[in-house]
């Protein structure tokens, strides 16, 4: 086998040779002489506390559990939770301009997502956490449970995430902390300024403790994104059996995110034993979008019934390879151009009163949390058609970017008013709302027993409500009233187009013809006012639509009972815990059905019933080796919008989707077993096995449906066939304390991860990887601290990925089929470096996407290349102070 072919194993072997020879250089160090661990603990103290921590978390739980701590975040330039938990192994990110936005656990999206131990969400069609919402500076620290106890929150086949945040009593008294940072995109060449504050103390009066805490992060980042976009594969009308793409997109992206997230925290102390506390926080994330695009093809022009629909014919001769062309031109240039915004604001608040109380060898505890979260989303564009007096369209797949270009009479056609006419309007609305109330108790008693030291026992009562609206429409703006040089466009229209202010797409991706520049709306800020947009198109804007809308409830109740035990196997000491939860779920769905132009309102009620049992042991082999093996039943119930039948459709390429009220929730039984090999305080090694067998995975159907006087093609989903999720974890963490002289601030972060899953894929009847998961992934990240100095370089590498499906054409067009597509495996390397000023003041540098890495995909029918995407490269200069 030829493994210099294979990127992917490349990386794999490359990491796990380093791995396996991390832990001898650590053993030279755990086995050095007294003075050389003396200095160890002097030169490298402040980057190994913040490892220590995170260890201890891994060391000291029953369960399976990586964690990362609040100091080791704060030293790589991540800006949200997403990008915070790819570091952690087994956990994959997929990438939104630039940025993380949704997270994996062993290749599924299926979590839950915790605050202090409290479910949290983001109002919307699905059930989780946006990660890409949460500032990483308001995090204590986050925790991956990748298997269950009874008293944790079900509905994570996945993994369960919990996002510490801090409370006063975290610290001993005045704790002050702040940042300001500069941040420069250098492919959008915009500067902003951000920060983060934390101010905590605590009180004793009378005896009582008293403390009161306030942290507040803000972050404004512009970014660009440059995509191209090559059309689905269809067969050329020669009857050679060549496909060739159907047209290519090419667009701008600028936009602008605005995160902020405060945390707030009072705790209270009136006796010992006795604590109660209050938690509020908020996230708010709001983004501007604005998009420039141009869309051109020779596949529709050339309809006609002798010839199937949009035929494509070559002119001349074309060169291909392996049965996709490389090189060719094509009668017929179908062309337009689009300006469009897409703005969302999410908002999410949480409020919690709880308490425990702790005496005679008892535990009792209590919270009432609430959480309301809110999704807007305004969506408009304004389409343009282009017209050229020669039309035809060129291919040359062999560039670096591929060229795909029409052949212009006049050079100057795309920038001409004259060549381009009014075509269409778009308008989208989307508006979700999302609330919760929980109330939870836990009792937990300490025996005098040596088999069973202590048990549990609880209740979790819930609440959950979710609505959603949408409107989608698309119109033709052409009008006989326009009489300027854009032909059709009304005066209030013709007056808002002009040259994009922008001529340098993928300018850093290397050699390739396309278009650069054309006309659209010039300022594109005009589209964010809908009644002003809408009236000079001669359009009103339109309300939510009732067949877009759904209302949904949902009411649990859980019980659990587990207990801990402490034994011995073959003299060896055995501890860990096993239980059970039972969960009922009820729900109530309502939504409006269209019948012979009418709206019929529509319910469905469903109850489930589960039991959940887990079982985690811990074996210390010696003090230093630790062997653990889990075993436990998982559930996720669908989406909202997947039990709920209410249509969501685009109106833009007439797709829809369809919910089904018929959905069974996904039920797992997984085992993992690992073991880790502690060599001293923050330096350890470990290897993970997993297996998960899932029931009842999700997959999608396609019919045309007619709404109103359109057909569209719509989705909608059913439990296909069960699947299986296995894989292995290995990973090191260590300093090199037993090099000579400065080198001792030398340290290593390594972890690899193999994933392999047999399950249904988005086409009915295939069986494929799981959608979104990569089966290596990595990271690698080299640490160095010495005295006032730290430096940071991370490397993380996920391989190639099912992303989606697509129609494709077959037979020139006469039938038309889907084709999976794939995202290539990349990696992208983050550095850090940081200088203490003084004992509280601290100056750093960071770079994210140092290399200028883009992400690409292709088309798996085929293997053509399907998209390209360039994102920015970061810089941030920041001012650190800790008081």
């Amino acid at each position: 086998m030829n493994f210099n072919n294979q990127p992917g194993r490349r990386h794999a072997i490359a990491i796990a040779a380093a791995l396996c020879a991390m832990p001898a250089l650590a053993q030279t160090t755990d086995t050095a002489a007294a003075p050389a661990a003396e200095t160890q603990q002097v030169v490298v103290t402040g980057m190994r506390a913040s490892l220590q921590k995170a260890q201890d978390l891994k060391k000291n739980a029953d369960q399976v559990v990586d964690s990362i701590v609040a100091d080791d975040i704060g030293k790589l330039p991540d800006s949200n939770v997403a990008e915070a938990l790819q570091r952690i192994t087994g956990v994959q990110i997929s990438r939104s301009r630039g940025e993380g936005d949704k997270v994996q656990i062993r290749g599924l999206s299926q979590t839950q997502t915790l605050v202090n131990g409290r479910s949290i969400f983001t109002a919307g069609k699905e059930r989780g956490l946006s990660f890409q919402d949460v500032p990483s500076e308001l995090l204590a620290g986050a925790d991956v449970y990748k298997s269950p106890t009874a008293e944790q929150v079900e509905g994570g086949i996945g993994g369960v995430i919990d996002l510490r945040m801090r409370r006063p009593f975290d610290f001993a008294g005045l704790k002050v902390a702040g940042t300001v940072k500069m941040t420069d995109a250098d492919y959008a060449d915009k500067r902003n300024g951000e920060g983060s504050i934390l101010v905590s103390n605590r009180w004793k009066l009378n005896g009582q403790d008293f403390g009161a805490l306030l942290s507040v992060a803000h972050q404004r980042r512009n970014y660009r994104s440059d995509t191209q976009e090559i059309g689905a594969p269809a067969q050329l009308a020669d009857g050679s059996g060549i496909y060739a793409p159907i047209g290519t997109w090419q667009a701008y992206e600028f936009g602008e995110r605005e995160r902020t997230g405060i945390n707030a925290s009072l705790q209270w102390r009136p006796v010992r034993g006795v604590e109660l506390y209050l938690d509020a926080n908020h996230t708010k994330l709001e983004t501007a979008t604005d998009t420039y695009g141009f869309y051109a093809s020779p596949y529709w022009p050339n309809w006609s019934a002798a010839t199937n629909a949009g035929a494509m014919w070559p002119r001349g001769t074309v060169e291909s390879e392996n049965g996709n062309i490389t090189k060719g031109t094509f009668y017929g240039a179908d062309m337009s151009t689009s300006g469009y915004i897409g703005d969302n604001d999410t908002k999410t608040r949480q409020l919690a009163i709880g308490g425990s109380w702790r005496a005679n060898g008892w535990t009792v505890k209590s919270e009432l949390g609430y959480t309301k979260s809110n999704f807007d989303r305004l969506y408009q564009e304004v389409r343009l058609g282009v017209g050229t007096t020669a039309p035809a369209f060129t291919y040359d797949l062999t560039t670096a970017i591929p060229s795909a270009y029409p052949e212009l009479a006049n050079p100057n056609d795309l920038v001409t008013p004259s060549q381009y006419w009014a075509s269409k309007a778009l308008y989208f609305r989307q508006k979700n709302e999302g609330r919760e109330t929980v109330w939870r108790g836990d009792v937990e008693r300490s025996l005098d027993s040596e088999l069973i030291p202590r048990i549990k026992a609880g209740v979790r009562i819930s609440d959950r409500k979710a609505q959603s609206s949408e409107i989608n429409t698309i119109n033709d703006i052409w009008s006989a009233g326009g009489t300027g040089p854009v032909g059709g466009a009304l005066p209030g229209l013709a007056s808002q187009i002009g040259t994009i202010p922008y001529s340098d797409l993928l300018h850093r991706e290397g050699a390739g013809t396309f278009p650069k520049q054309w006309l659209s709306i010039a300022n594109l800020d005009w589209l964010r006012d809908p009644q002003a947009v809408r009236g000079a198109l001669g359009l009103t804007v339109p309300g939510f639509d009732a067949a877009q809308t759904f209302d949904f409830a949902e009411k649990t109740q859980a019980l659990y009972g587990m207990a801990d035990f402490e034994s011995t196997l073959a003299g060896k000491t055995l501890t860990g815990n096993f239980g059970v939860r039972y969960v009922r779920t009820k729900t109530e769905r309502t939504w409006q059905e269209s019948q012979n132009g009418s709206y019929v309102a529509r319910q469905a009620d469903t109850t489930d019933d589960d039991f959940l049992p887990s079982v985690n042991a811990r074996l210390e082999l010696t003090d230093k080796l630790i062997a653990r093996v889990a075993a436990s039943k998982v559930v996720t119930r669908p989406n909202f919008d997947q039990l709920t039948p209410s249509l969501s459709l685009n109106a833009n390429d007439r797709t829809g989707y369809l919910g089904n009220p018929d959905l069974q929730p996904l039920k797992a039984r997984q085992f993992d077993t690992t073991l880790e090999y502690y060599l001293s305080q923050s330096d350890y090694v470990f290897a993970a096995a997993f297996y998960k067998k899932v029931d009842g995975f999700i997959q999608t159907t396609t019919s045309d449906i007619t709404y109103g006087p359109t057909i569209y093609s719509v989705r909608t989903p059913a439990n296909g066939n069960d699947g299986t999720i296995k894989g292995l974890e290995i990973g090191y963490q260590g300093f090199f304390t037993n090099l000579p002289g400065y080198w001792k601030g030398l340290g290593l972060q390594a972890n690899f991860t193999y994933v392999n899953s047999k399950a249904p894929g988005p086409l009915q009847g295939q069986e494929t990887q799981l959608e979104g998961l990569s089966k290596q992934s990595a990271n690698i990240i080299g640490m160095y601290d010495w005295n006032d100095f730290g430096f940071r370089l991370a490397y993380n590498y996920r391989g190639k990925y099912l992303s989606g499906t697509q129609n494709y054409y077959v037979n020139n067009g006469a039938t038309m089929s889907q084709t999976p597509t794939y995202m290539n495996g990349y990696g992208l390397v983050d550095a850090y470096a940081s200088y203490q000023l003084t004992k509280n003041l601290k100056v750093a540098f960071e770079v994210s996407n140092l290399t200028r890495k883009s992400r690409s995909s292709y088309y798996g029918v085929t293997g053509t290349q399907f998209g390209r995407y360039a994102d920015d490269r970061r810089f941030g200069l920041s001012l650190q102070a800790n008081l």
